[in-house]
């Protein structure tokens, strides 16, 4: 008998393996199995063979969240792992509004999610509504002064539900597809008779639901619309035949109306249609429906921590799950610190649109994101991303005969490569910049590429406005060994002992001959006469790290609103790696940043201002290499 061959998946190899085994068939010795109409049986027996095989390839692959392709079948098994995606976000503006009495009698007046305002971003209009009903009292002035007041933005809609006796615990289909699932509020009256009326609350677990709790959950369904469902009176109570259920929401837009800061008040408050709109924050926050790579990396952490804040990678996946506006989250607990700081957690943040978190941010992160969450005792500190910016100046040696690309050519599609190496690898927290990564994407980019050489800029910019001084002295690390005496700054005026001098930071070794492993000072040098005018600070070359003194900025020059300090990696260090080191700054009663768990390594995009010493971020030069 012949031997069963059924590793094969591919068409034309299961006929053939069909065809040999039933040419060992005494019954078919003398079959031409090419010529004859069993050919086509064979055909027919392959096909069905092939297409189950294929069928339960794409079955298996859709039993599992790393192979499933569907959305629908990775929400599923996100939903046994009891993780909801996120759903379309509406942006958020704050606004103080200030009404003046006209019409109304009274002396307080309501603003309430009624009240619409529009906004205009590139010629298209978005509409906002009030998040929470606020009254104002009439003040001296003669005006209702409403403060910080959230404005959200998309359409209030509401759909209802009348209850059968086979639903009484959902699913309920919310028919929009944009629904910003935050915004959801339900109510559910007794019978079209009886118009009593009770408010159900969303429920994010079953630790504090009854049997009698009314409360309801929210689940994407295989549509991709959001569903409500209900208790069994179990857990959570169930509805009743006949209930009439109102579910409220606000269909979102989602990102695109971010930065919107222009407000006019659609009809009127109360009867006061007169308003003047002062922005405390431009709206912001607004993002799209989580996307299937990112339910496929979040469900599965979400699944580990069980809605628990303990490990790093807890506070992690709770923060991105629930914080749209969060990029990138490095978390770590105090004993890293050196010296360590125990009973505290620091968090580091990377925001989508690049913006530090607000005070309000912080507070929703602490106190309804961690709080219930975490261990008691244990306090959240948020340490705001620390910038590195990373320039390279860059030779190219290409071989001539091996690329049609004139020098020029080369050089831009060489400096559009490392764009997009800094955008798509770097850029955010938890990134490592390795320079033999950018050598080898060079040499890969062009086959006449032979080599290239590159050396390294590493900058820090310093927020001191222009007329005041630093808030006191600071630490900078550069997170690898600096080349003794390549620390320099841009050129800016101070005042010393009475005298206005216009110069820049340079760093002396305090060695009589360089040492990689010692120290210098830095010193502010006059640009006229290139004299050392005072100290303000000191440079540790093994450490990369560098401490400045509180200095005092009369005025930039050029057009910069910051001072820019450049170093120098040593040959030997040319990687930009995460590891973590902080101190804690007693005198001032804060924690002083050394670190690079709350850094971010990007490209410097300076261009050239030579009045100001600031050379362009980015340079690269192509040079023909002949043997």
């Amino acid at each position: 008998m012949a031997e069963l061959n059924i590793t094969e998946l591919d068409f034309a190899d299961i006929k053939t393996n069909l065809k040999t085994y039933l040419a060992a068939q005494n019954e078919f010795t003398d079959y031409d199995f090419n010529g004859s109409a069993l050919s086509l049986l064979l055909d027919v027996l392959a096909y069905n063979t092939h297409y189950n095989a294929v069928l339960a390839n794409l079955q298996a692959n859709e039993m599992f969240i790393d192979t499933a392709i569907k959305r629908s079948s990775v929400t599923s098994i996100a939903k046994m792992l009891g993780y909801t995606p996120r759903s379309t976000t509406s942006a958020i503006a704050n606004v103080n509004i200030t009404v003046p009495r006209i019409d109304t009698v009274g002396v307080t007046l309501t603003i309430t999610p009624s009240n619409k305002f529009s906004a205009t971003i590139n010629d298209e209009t978005f509409t906002f509504n009030v998040n929470e009903s606020q009254t104002a009292t009439l003040n001296e002035s003669g005006n209702f002064v409403f403060t910080s007041i959230d404005l959200i933005e998309g359409i209030r809609l509401s759909n209802s539900f009348t209850i059968v006796s086979d639903n009484v615990s959902g699913p309920l289909v919310i028919p929009n597809d944009s629904v910003d699932t935050s915004t959801i509020s339900v109510s559910v009256q007794t019978s079209i008779s009886d118009l009593t009326t009770a408010t159900w609350t969303k429920a994010s677990n079953i630790l504090d639901v009854t049997s009698t709790s009314k409360v309801f959950w929210v689940e994407e369904n295989k549509e991709g619309k959001f569903q409500l469902v209900f208790g069994d009176d179990n857990v959570g109570a169930k509805l009743t035949a006949g209930n009439i259920v109102t579910i409220s929401y606000v269909v979102s837009r989602g990102s695109i109306a971010n930065g919107a800061r222009n407000f006019t008040l659609i009809g009127d408050i109360d009867g006061e249609d007169a308003a003047t709109i002062t922005i405390n924050t431009a709206a912001a926050n607004g993002a799209e429906k989580e996307t299937i790579d990112s339910i496929r990396h979040n469900a599965p952490k979400f699944n580990a921590n069980r809605n628990r804040a303990v490990t790093s990678d807890d506070y992690r996946t709770i923060i991105k799950q629930n914080l749209s506006k969060a990029r990138e989250v490095t978390v770590w607990g105090g004993e890293e610190n050196s010296p360590p700081i125990y009973g505290k957690v620091f968090i580091s943040i990377d925001t989508v649109s690049g913006q530090v978190l607000t005070e309000a941010d912080k507070d929703y992160i602490t106190e309804t994101l961690l709080r219930p969450r975490s261990v008691m005792s244990i306090q959240h500190e948020f340490v705001d991303p620390d910038y590195l910016y990373l320039g390279l100046t860059g030779t190219v040696n290409y071989d001539p005969k091996l690329t049609t690309l004139k020098a020029k050519d080369l050089s831009a599609l060489v400096k559009a490569e490392i764009e997009n190496y800094f955008s798509t690898e770097l850029g955010t927290l938890s990134r490592t910049f390795i320079l033999s990564r950018v050598q080898q994407r060079v040499k890969d980019l062009n086959r006449s590429v032979v080599g290239s050489l590159f050396k390294m800029n590493l900058q820090k910019r310093i927020s001191i406005g222009a007329g005041a001084s630093s808030a006191y002295s600071q630490v900078l690390n550069y997170l690898t060994a600096i080349d003794p005496e390549t620390v320099v700054s841009s050129v800016f005026t101070t005042t010393v002992n009475g005298v206005e001098y216009t110069g820049y930071l340079q760093d002396f070794s305090d060695a009589a001959i360089q040492d990689d492993t010692g120290t210098g000072t830095l010193y502010f040098v006059n640009k006229e006469d290139k004299q050392k005018i005072t100290s303000y600070g000191t440079v540790n070359y093994e450490t990369g790290i560098v401490t400045l003194k509180e200095i005092k900025v009369t005025r930039y020059v050029g057009n910069v609103n910051k001072l820019y300090l450049n170093v120098r990696p040593q040959p030997l260090y040319q990687n930009i790696t995460s590891g973590l080191v902080r101190a804690s700054d007693i005198s001032k009663f804060a924690v002083t940043a050394l670190p690079a768990k709350n850094t971010i390594v990007t490209l410097d995009n300076s261009l050239s201002i030579a009045e100001a010493n600031i050379k362009p971020g980015l340079v690269i030069n192509s040079v023909p290499f002949n043997e």
